[in-house]
């Protein structure tokens, strides 16, 4: 395992501080991850403001460094993250609604967003229903169902690039089956949503039976990170792997839900490697199988 190296200078950390972020040397990353897996990062930074994350992005642009949300669809290397980990906390999750738009902070928790929406009588993100996560990351990965995404409903971003904000109109951003054409390079700060009043009644009856779908027939009671394939166009991933018998095969402390073909458990002890191993298995069990090559859903975050 590499020696963890010290990419924030003292100077910094304390100019840092004085703006509010907190600074944590040697974070294990398994807090911050919903699969529970995951070794220390170099350093991890909670920015609670626009100030301070300019200020930051200004001093750190010469370190690897990533934006997370809520660690909902993410597998960290078990030898952790050489570089600095950044949340976006404080103001950056505020939610405001004034009539059919609702403007979230890219750290705002998703489902209280829709919660708003219901609450103000909008439809539109029904979809998202039961999806962990924060708001920047549902639509950087253009998070929602087969056929309905969030990125229908934004309106426009504002993101950060080379420490330099700007805002991205809706005719500058195109989406797809669990994508966006957004940079890696992007920090998003804020999303405008355009929503639409719900003159049926029955936005809450379709939240409730989307949640119920997804207790139903995801392992909830365990932890794990959403779906690990995106699902080739024609086909489920889960009726695939189900259909090739590796239903509750495990390695290590991962394992294959018997709930859900697409889902990978922690039993308790789960590794990195050992999720990978996994991985690679249905993959290749698939295409030898069925002759389809399955891509990832699941973001995997390497040690450098």
């Amino acid at each position: 395992m590499e020696k963890r190296r010290r990419v924030i200078n003292a100077d910094l950390v304390k100019e840092l501080s004085f703006l509010g972020c907190k600074v944590l040397e040697g974070a294990p990353l398994y807090k911050y991850s919903s699969f529970k897996i995951g070794g220390n990062a170099d350093f991890l930074l909670e920015i609670p403001n626009e100030k301070a994350l300019l200020f930051c992005l200004e001093n750190i642009s010469a370190y690897r460094y990533m934006i997370l949300g809520d660690g909902t669809n993410v597998l960290f290397s078990d030898n952790g993250y050489r570089g600095i980990i950044i949340r976006l906390i404080g103001e950056f999750r505020n939610i405001k609604t004034l009539q059919e738009v609702i403007v979230a902070g890219a750290g705002a928790s998703l489902q209280q967003v829709l919660n708003n929406a219901l609450k103000n009588n909008l439809v539109g993100l029904e979809s998202v229903a039961g999806i962990p996560g924060t708001v920047g990351a549902a639509v950087y990965g253009n998070v929602g169902k087969r056929n309905e995404w969030i990125g229908t409903f934004v309106d426009n971003i504002e993101v950060y690039k080379d420490a330099k904000k700007k805002c991205l109109s809706k005719d500058q951003i195109s989406f797809s089956y669990r994508k966006s054409n957004l940079e890696e390079e992007y920090v998003i700060t804020k999303v405008k949503f355009l929503l639409k009043k719900d003159t049926k009644n029955d936005s809450l009856n379709m939240v409730n039976e989307n949640i119920h779908n997804r207790v139903l027939i995801q392992p909830l009671d365990m932890p794990n990170a959403g779906s690990i394939f995106k699902n080739p166009t024609g086909y489920s991933v889960g009726k695939l792997i189900e259909e090739s018998n590796l239903k509750g095969f495990q390695i290590g402390g991962a394992k294959i839900s018997n709930k859900h073909g697409n889902f990978i458990v922690n039993t308790g002890q789960a590794t990195s490697k050992d999720v990978l191993a996994l991985i690679n298995l249905i993959k290749e069990k698939i295409k030898l199988k069925f002759n389809i090559t399955l891509e990832t859903e699941v973001k995997i975050i390497n040690d450098k």
